[in-house]
C-alpha cells in the first residue's frame, strides 16, 4: 500500500514519538511494510506549525531538522529529485505567504505543459470532497499512484473514497489495518 501523509500526521508524530502517527511514518520511511511519502507543502505546513507550537509546545529548528532527517525518505521517495524541505525551506523567504499553487509549481519545477499532459486520464478534483488547501495532497497522491491519503484532519479531509479511487484514512484506522498499536 502506498500512502501520502499530510501535515497533521507529521505534527502528531513530533508531538508524541510513541504515537501511531510516529509508528506509521517509521514504517513508511522503512518501506518494507508500507510505502509512503509526503509533499513539500505538507512539510512547510509542518515546519510552520512546529515553530508556532503544537499543543502548547514550540519546537526549535534543530529539533525539527532532526525529525525531518529521521523521516527523509518520505520527502525523497524512490530517490527521485531531492526535496527542498528540511534545513533550506524555511529560509526560502520567496516561498512564504504565496498561494499554494505557486509554491507547488516552484517546488516541483514542472512546466505548464507537463502539468496539463494527459488531462482526460487525470483525477478530477471534486470541490465537495476536500478543502482547496489540500489540493496538493490529492495531486501528489494521484501523480504517484497512491492508494490512500493519511490525515487526522476530519474537517477538511473526511475519511472515505475520493473520485479516482484514492481513499482518505485516519492514522488510527490505518494503524489498525496494519496491526500497529
Amino acid at each position: 500500500m502506498l500512502v501520502c501523509f499530510d501535515a497533521t500526521v507529521l505534527c502528531g508524530a513530533i508531538r508524541k514519538p510513541t504515537s501511531v502517527n510516529f509508528k506509521l511514518l517509521e514504517l513508511a520511511a522503512d518501506g518494507a511494510v508500507l510505502g509512503g511519502f509526503t509533499t513539500d507543502v505538507a512539510g512547510m505546513e509542518f515546519v510552520r506549525n512546529a515553530l508556532d507550537g503544537l499543543s502548547g509546545v514550540s519546537y526549535d529548528m534543530p529539533q525539527i531538522e532532526r525529525f525531518l532527517d529521521h523521516f527523509a525518505p518520505l520527502f525523497n521517495p524512490d530517490n527521485v529529485q531531492p526535496s527542498p524541505i528540511g534545513r533550506a525551506l524555511p529560509a526560502q523567504i520567496s516561498l512564504h505567504n504565496r498561494p499554494i499553487g505557486e509554491v507547488v509549481y516552484e517546488l516541483t519545477g514542472r512546466t505548464r505543459a507537463e502539468l496539463l499532459a494527459d488531462l482526460p486520464h487525470q483525477l478530477c478534483l471534486v470541490a465537495s470532497e476536500f478543502d482547496a488547501f489540500d489540493v496538493h495532497l490529492v495531486a501528489a497522491a494521484a501523480a504517484r499512484g497512491a492508494d490512500a491519503i493519511c490525515s487526522a484532519d476530519r474537517a477538511h479531509l473526511p475519511e472515505g473514497p475520493l473520485a479516482g479511487g484514492i481513499e482518505v484514512i485516519g492514522p488510527g484506522r490505518l494503524a489498525a489495518q496494519l496491526g500497529v498499536s
